[in-house]
């Protein structure tokens, strides 16, 4: 449909070129989409700590730990390579006695045998001895010394880093710096840890392997060194493949998830505009990327696998080749001075292969070793570091009590990060004790640096500021800080109670100090929480509101008995009605104290310091104008034109009697809201624990429908076949190769040479056979599970996607629905289902190894199978009982460090305020509390832990010293022969094995299920309002600017106790959403009290009042983001119900333009082209003149691209009033009948808003428009002005109608001038 009245405006408008010439050559211009290089790219790399300043913090008693953890796990560790000798020994005892001999010699043998198996049976279970107390040593003493180290670097990295400069912190990423000192901490303890030792016990075993096989044999070892290098080429390939791979995954991963993100995040933005199926085919298209690469990987993974395994099976025949060749020449082992025994080509075969693996696990602790070096480097940076202006550990500069003037003396200043932009220019300027002083100007003029050099967060880069005559740097700066009472722009509160966080401005303080500081700062709402003062805050105060956040800063300064109060727009935060009774409280705190107070105060809000005895008005780092309020407005110069632009555009605040009335309300609702420090552990206990019992009842009751999940492989279901052979294939490669490694040991012992050569040569062959299937099975396996896994993981998530766009908009006010939440479960339910699904390639293979192994065992010999199987629940609970002790302790002790942390975290991320309360010892001291806790019972905890641990490694010895000696009992009862036994030990132990592999995917099974269930609960929801695939009519000829609400009754359905229309207009308060419910009408409100209003087309509405009438509520139903619970909504003069109409449709007719408007991660074209469907077009020429409208000119200034100059993320890359100007565009460019702006210009400077409301002058011509605004100023020519105050439209006409009648509108337009 064509609005000719608009595309009249839209012809008219300038040409972009010419719009940039008639811009503000001072307007902040959007930079050159060439990347910047960040300072943190360029910083010298910190070096990596050495080895001795790692362990320079070791004590006598952490030597005397490390040394018997070194000690113990040099044993364990040993404890290897000798099994393998015995192993090998207890071979050669039952073969040599039972194999090949006639029936006189094996009655005489058997004795023998009994005799040697008794001795090598109890050797077994000495060396599992030795194996246990050593693993005991290393699993113990290794986690003491780790905690130990960890405890000393925590407590001086967190003192070192709260004692920086705040210099320093300007050039760290300060977000990220918390995280950074926790990694750094935890890299330094899981260093000292567990793979410390472990590396100790690999590097043993490593030298104890090659140690012992050359020693029994240096002819077989050498040979065995031969496949090696194979082996070592194979996994180092295979590693670089899987890490290239990887990155490569991430990477695409990432790109998909930057989709899911960036739309889920401007969820309302892309429901406005229909973006939905564009989202979803750049959804696709990334996934794409990312299931090739999933399918590469899984065939290479399989393939490296394979090709490990095969290795191994080949080293099985060269040995045994070799040994037989050896054996068959009758060769003389130059190590024994004798033939060579089966039982000792054995022993080297494993202790090879033993030390081989060995040696590949080094490589953990080695990198761990390295990481902890690095994390030391940069402790040591911090630690060694020393700050001009703090002084952490001695300050032997002069004290003061009290401070009576500061000075600035020519100071020129630049930050420390920014280097090259100069923000003071050779400013000097005095400050006298007693005196009411403000700091004004433009944002960048200087105010908060002046503020900032007057707490000595930095020195100036020339020139001096003075402290009572005297050079500032010259005092201890922590003395200083006492003497001033600093209150900043965003309150700092840390997780405490309100009495703690005020007594943090002077821990000395006397009741009667406090409560008048509490008094001074207008507290009197304390009174009526729950816990009075001893309310809980919550982590950084979120239990409380801004305002509320602000006066206990400000009462916390007060504490102090300050000689001066900072006030960096200290009522920034406060509603209009409370931010003058601070600033009445403020402006007689002076006068009521005895010696006076200084407050020097930096206020936007010139309203504020109209009554300070001096204002200083700052341009550019320099002193422009100095005088009062009247003095200055008399000079007419810069500081009346700031007073003149800001009562011309000043943000209308509610009526002081309607904020006194819902004050009430106000109290009610914060008093519900605000929880104790133990009802909200409790709150957050219960919801875990709900949490909990839910997922219980989910794995219990829920049957995953897997017909339905597997309709999602449906055109890859042939590759079910291959896939699960080669997984069964994979699995049964060990059992199978019992029979081959069996048979060889048999063939050893054959006196027969030539019945020996048949048969190992034979074994050798199988070796083989059974290494090429392998490879070729794992291959298929992996490459096959591959296909499927990712062809199912893609079109889930394409699913789940869809049907988060198919849902209403309320689904996401739910919430357990933010953006964040439904991004992650994007991306763990699609991963938990197909891991689910590709568990069943291990499940197959863990299958075929219980399966195969226990048909072997039970075939060749049942009674042996049995013993063996009731071994396995031994070592099953002995795992089980290291497991629960683990799991146990690092419970606690992570709960204790989260709590550290967070102390961190508010401390970091706040250090100003820290600094300039003086509270960094207190702090250190609470961190320090709650590292220690999870100190508590360090020595008992971690020596059950290590004992656990030396259980589970030492179980396995007896176990096969017991299984030997019943195999040897059977022999000579002559239940069972060597090749029995044999089969049957060697069956049952790859069996157990497959066991433990299919245990381990139960807790998969388990989470899978329950992502199942939430998944497909999401899939089966039906949308209220589907704006996907809507159902309706839509009309051919409609004048959809004609709009018409009838007895409409509304509330959000996550907040259904809050009437937001009932009776009348109404809406959630964005500030107090606790309050009333108030109504609004047309006209007189209907008995029912039902909003009733019809707008024609073409008329503008501007929607002016306090928060909480509902005018951003009824925006909402226009779009038909919701329905209302009553009434209806109609559109044209046909009146059509809304409802009934297709909403894709309608919504094409709506160009919307909110308060924080949200670009994509493209080019600017791409943008404002957003809201266009694909098969739409539009000329260049009319693309043009929409810019021409839109004042877009900057896009052709400094180096820009024009309209294929990219926006960033989220259109970071433009200021906000560029962000709005192409928001405006994008609402254009659709040549829209309605056009809704929600504050468009609210969050803007004041020349950014005289832009972009030129802009919105030219948009709403010829359309029907409604417009909320809290600036008066940006409604007064509107068709007709709706006044919103206690609930109903109060008022209704133009801007001159309503000045006329001296009402609700008149005396917001006088106040909005104050």
């Amino acid at each position: 449909m064509v609005n000719e009245d608009a595309v009249s405006a839209i012809n008219a408008a300038p040409a972009p070129a010419k719009v940039a010439d008639e811009i503000d050559g001072d307007e902040e211009l959007l930079p050159a989409t060439e990347p910047v290089k960040e300072e943190a790219a360029v910083k010298d790399k910190i070096p990596s700590a050495s080895l001795c300043k790692l362990f320079s913090m070791i004590e006598a008693v952490d030597a005397v730990v490390l040394f018997f953890g070194v000690i113990g796990a040099a044993g364990n560790g040993l404890a290897q390579p000798l099994m393998c000798i015995v192993f090998g020994d207890l071979i050669d005892g039952m073969g040599s006695n039972a194999v090949g001999l006639s029936p006189e010699m094996l009655a005489a043998g058997m004795e023998t045998m009994m005799t040697k198996m008794q001795e090598l049976s109890i050797t077994m279970c000495l060396v599992g001895l030795g194996s246990f107390v050593g693993a005991s040593l290393q699993g113990s003493c290794f986690k003491i010394f780790a905690e130990r180290q960890a405890l000393k670097y925590r407590s001086l990295y967190f003192d070192a880093v709260l004692h920086q400069d705040v210099g320093w912190f300007d050039k760290k990423e300060i977000a990220a710096l918390p995280a950074e000192i926790n990694d750094d901490l935890e890299k330094i303890q899981d260093a000292f840890g567990d793979k410390f030792g472990n590396g100790i016990m690999s590097l043993a075993a490593f030298f104890g392997g090659f140690g012992c096989a050359f020693g029994m044999g240096w002819l077989i070892a050498l040979v065995m060194c031969a496949i090696l290098p194979f082996m070592g080429v194979g996994a180092m390939v295979m590693g670089q493949a899987i890490q290239e791979i990887m990155l490569e995954s991430q990477s695409w991963y990432a790109k998909a998830s930057a989709v899911v993100e960036e739309c889920l995040y401007a969820m309302r933005t892309v429901v406005a505009f229909g973006g939905e199926h564009r989202e979803l085919k750049k959804f696709s298209a990334a996934l794409v990327h990312t299931r090739r690469g999933g399918i590469r990987n899984g065939f290479k993974v399989g393939m490296g696998m394979g090709y490990t395994m095969m290795i191994v099976f080949l080293g099985y025949a060269l040995a045994f080749w070799f040994g037989m060749t050896l054996r068959y020449h009758d060769q003389i082992n130059p190590a024994t001075g004798e033939l060579w025994n089966p039982g000792t080509i054995m022993s080297i075969f494993f202790c090879i292969f033993i030390g081989s693996f060995m040696i590949g696990n080094l490589d953990p602790s080695l990198k761990a070793m390295k990481a902890a070096q690095a994390a030391a480097g940069r402790f040591y940076s911090v630690f060694n570091s020393k700050p001009v202006i703090q002084c952490r550990l001695q300050d032997t500069r002069e004290g003061i009590d009290s401070i009576d003037s500061f000075e600035f003396n020519d100071v020129h200043f630049t930050y420390p990060a920014r280097p090259d932009v100069k923000v003071l220019n050779g400013l000097s300027l005095t400050i006298q004790r007693g005196q009411k002083v403000a700091f004004v100007g433009e944002s960048g003029s200087g105010k908060s640096t002046v503020m900032a050099l007057l707490e000595r967060f930095y020195d100036p880069d020339s020139g001096k500021v003075l402290v009572n005559g005297t050079d500032m740097t010259s005092f201890k700066v922590s003395a200083l800080r006492r003497c001033i009472g600093y209150v900043g722009q965003e309150p700092v509160l840390f997780a405490s109670s309100i009495r703690n966080n005020i007594m943090q401005g002077n821990p000395e303080a006397s009741k009667e100090d406090f409560a008048k500081a509490c008094q001074d700062a207008q507290l009197d709402y304390v009174e009526s929480l729950p816990d009075q003062y001893n309310t809980f805050v919550g982590a950084g105060g979120g239990q409380l509101s801004g305002g509320q956040k602000q006066r206990i800063a400000i009462a916390r300064a007060l504490l102090k008995k300050a000689s001066f109060l900072f006030l960096d727009e200290a009522t920034s935060a406060l509603d209009n009605a409370s931010e003058k009774m601070i600033q009445a409280t403020i402006d007689n705190i002076s006068s009521n104290m005895t010696e006076g107070l200084g407050i020097v105060s930096i206020a936007h809000r010139l309203s504020t310091v109209r009554n300070a005895d001096l204002i200083y008005v700052l341009s550019r780092g320099s002193l422009v104008e100095r005088g009062d309020h009247k003095s200055l407005m008399e000079k007419k110069g810069m500081y009346y034109a700031l007073v003149a632009a800001q009562e011309s555009s000043h943000k209308a605040d509610e009526d002081e009697n309607l904020d006194t009335e819902s004050s009430g309300s106000f109290d009610h609702r914060r008093k519900q809201s605000t929880v104790s420090e133990e009802s909200e552990t409790a709150r957050k206990a219960k919801e875990k624990q709900a949490e909990e019992e839910r997922e219980k009842d989910i794995v219990k009751n829920y049957k995953v429908p897997m017909m339905r999940l597997l309709s999602y492989n449906k055109p890859e279901w042939p590759y079910f076949v291959p896939a699960v052979l080669g997984a069964l294939a994979d699995g049964a490669s060990m059992p199978i190769c019992t029979i081959a490694l069996v048979g060889s040991m048999e063939g050893f012992f054959k006196t027969d040479k030539e019945a020996m050569r048949a048969d190992l040569e034979l074994m050798a062959i199988i070796f083989v056979i059974i290494g090429v299937s392998n490879l070729v099975a794992a291959t298929i396996s992996h490459g096959c599970f591959s296909i499927l896994g990712e062809a199912m993981s893609q079109r889930l998530r394409i699913a789940i996607l869809t049907d988060m766009f198919r849902q209403e908009v309320g689904f996401h006010d739910d919430p357990t629905h933010t953006p964040g939440m439904l991004s992650k479960a994007l991306e763990l339910w699609a991963f938990r289902v197909t891991v689910l699904c590709k568990s069943v390639q291990a499940k197959a293979g863990a299958m075929a190894s219980l399966v195969v192994g226990l048909v072997i065992g039970f075939v060749y010999c049942w009674q042996m199978s049995l013993v063996m199987l009731g071994s396995i629940p031994i070592m099953v609970i002995a795992n089980a009982i290291q497991m629960v002790v683990l799991m146990g302790a690092s419970k606690q002790e992570n709960s204790n460090l989260t709590n550290a942390q967070q102390i961190i975290v508010d401390s970091v991320m706040n250090a100003r305020t820290v600094q300039a309360l003086g509270v960094e010892k207190s702090l250190v001291s609470l961190y320090m509390g709650w590292v220690k806790k999870s100190s508590v019972g360090m020595w008992s905890r971690n020596i059950l832990a290590g004992l656990g641990f030396g259980v589970a490694n030492g179980i396995m010895f007896p176990v096969m010293a017991g299984g030997f000696y019943v195999a040897s009992i059977l022999i000579r009862d002559g239940t069972a022969d060597f090749k029995g036994v044999m089969m049957a030990f060697m069956g049952v132990f790859y069996a157990g094995m497959g066991a433990g592999q299919a245990a381990v995917m139960a807790g998969d099974a388990t989470k899978a299920k329950v992502a199942c269930h939430d998944m497909f609960k999401l899939m089966d929801r039906v949308s209220q309002i589907d704006g996907l695939e809507p159902s309706g009519e839509e009309p051919k000829e409609l004048q959809a600017g004609h709009i018409e609400f009838q007895d409409v009754k509304f509330f959000y359905p996550f907040r259904p106790e809050i009437q937001v229309l009932k009776g009348n207009l109404v809406v959630k308060s964005e500030l107090f959403p606790w309050s009333e419910p108030c109504s609004v009408s047309i006209n007189t409100p209907s008995p029912d009290q039902s909003i009733n209003f019809t707008i024609s087309a073409g008329m503008s509405v501007g929607l002016v009042g306090p928060s909480g009438g509902g005018k951003s509520t009824v925006m909402s139903l226009i779009q038909r983001f919701y329905d209302p619970q009553e009434g209806s909504v109609f559109i044209g003069k046909e009146r059509l119900a809304l409802s009934s109409v297709n909403i894709r449709w309608w919504r094409r007719q709506i160009g919307f333009v909110g308060q924080e408007p949200v670009l994509f991660n493209t080019t600017v074209r791409s943008n404002i082209m957003y809201g266009l469907s694909d098969d739409e077009q539009v000329s260049e020429d009319y693309v043009r003149k929409c810019e021409g409208m839109c004042n877009l000119g900057f896009l052709y200034k400094n180096g820009n691209k024009g309209l294929e100059t990219e926006v960033g993320p989220r259109g970071s890359r433009l200021s906000g009033g560029q962000k709005q100007r192409v928001a405006i565009c994008r609402a254009l460019i659709r040549n829209p009948p309605v056009m809704l702006l929600d504050e468009a210009t609210s969050a803007l400077d004041t020349q950014s808003e005289a832009i972009v409301q030129k802009a919105l002058e030219a948009a709403r011509e010829g359309r029907t428009s409604f417009a909320i605004a809290h600036r008066l100023s940006t409604v007064q020519g509107c068709d007709i002005i709706l006044v919103n105050a206690d609930g109903r439209v109060v008022e209704s006409g133009n801007h001159t109608q309503l000045m006329q009648q001296k009402g609700v509108y008149y005396k917001l337009q006088m106040q909005s001038q104050k």
